[in-house]
């Protein structure tokens, strides 16, 4: 949203004050003390509390097991919940994405690429013991995801160039592109099979199929995966059957947003 000519008189600092506090708990990767968080906030302790106490009032956050820390509560979750289910695509896909998971065995799942992350609408786990560990709501580096090289497949080189500038590239395998260069040449891999098969790409010991899905003008606005384990998959079939029932899946749901072609 742009800002407005009148932004001194609109904006309201306490309740963007409060949504920080969010913003710096949920990125965080553990409780925080009020101390920190004042820290974090460039705040004085006194006015970190008034923040923490009305969060801490409306559930937004709780105290964690130290005493003293505090983490997201419920509500959040609730709030989070709420927005992935208003969005249409997520109702769309998910009588297929619980098809393709009867059907192959292995979790499918529905992601698309906000900011520089990959955020999981909608997961179907799988109902055997083949679990993948991406859940909805959960986020993850389009950088150094093969979802996210299916989700870039539109960005001009430019745009890839933009994109890494505002990112630190961190290798999480060997796997993991750590420059532009890197970058482009899966993006481009991608354009040209149509599809990514990953295996360790990301984690060691876990594989997916990844493809992307487009809407009425044919702009790439989702990707539906498989993913699990790598006991999970048998793959002698890869090819033959994880790959065409993904592509088919997310052409299905293509069709549903009014794509017409191939």
């Amino acid at each position: 949203m742009s800002e407005s000519p009148n932004h001194g008189v609109y904006f309201v600092p306490g309740l963007h004050r409060g949504l920080r506090v969010l913003e710096i708990l949920g990125a965080a990767d553990h409780p925080m003390s009020l101390s920190e968080i004042a820290r974090a906030m460039e705040l004085s302790r006194s006015s970190a509390f008034r923040l923490v106490y009305t969060l801490r009032q409306m559930d937004f956050l709780k105290e964690a097991e130290q005493k003293n820390t505090y983490t997201l509560g419920a509500r959040v979750l609730n709030l989070g919940f709420a927005y992935l289910n208003q969005q249409p695509i997520t109702a769309i896909a998910r009588p297929f994405l619980s098809a393709l998971r009867d059907k192959t065995g292995v979790g499918a799942h529905l992601s698309v690429l906000e900011g520089h992350d990959v955020l999981y609408l909608g997961s179907h786990q799988a109902r055997s013991g083949f679990v993948s560990s991406m859940v909805t709501g959960t986020r993850t580096q389009a950088y150094a995801s093969a979802i996210g090289w299916c989700l870039l497949g539109d960005r001009t080189d430019a745009e890839l160039q933009a994109f890494c500038a505002d990112i630190e590239m961190t290798p999480f395998t060997e796997h993991t592109p750590t420059s532009f260069e890197a970058l482009r040449q899966r993006v481009q891999d991608v354009r040209e099979t149509g599809f990514v098969f990953s295996q360790g790409f990301r984690d060691p010991g876990g594989s997916s199929v990844a493809v992307p899905v487009r809407d009425n003008g044919g702009k790439i606005v989702a990707c539906v995966n498989i993913s699990g384990p790598d006991t999970g998959f048998d793959f002698d079939r890869i090819d033959g059957f994880y790959v065409p029932e993904t592509q088919a899946t997310a052409l299905q749901i293509s069709r549903e947003l009014g794509y017409t072609g191939t």
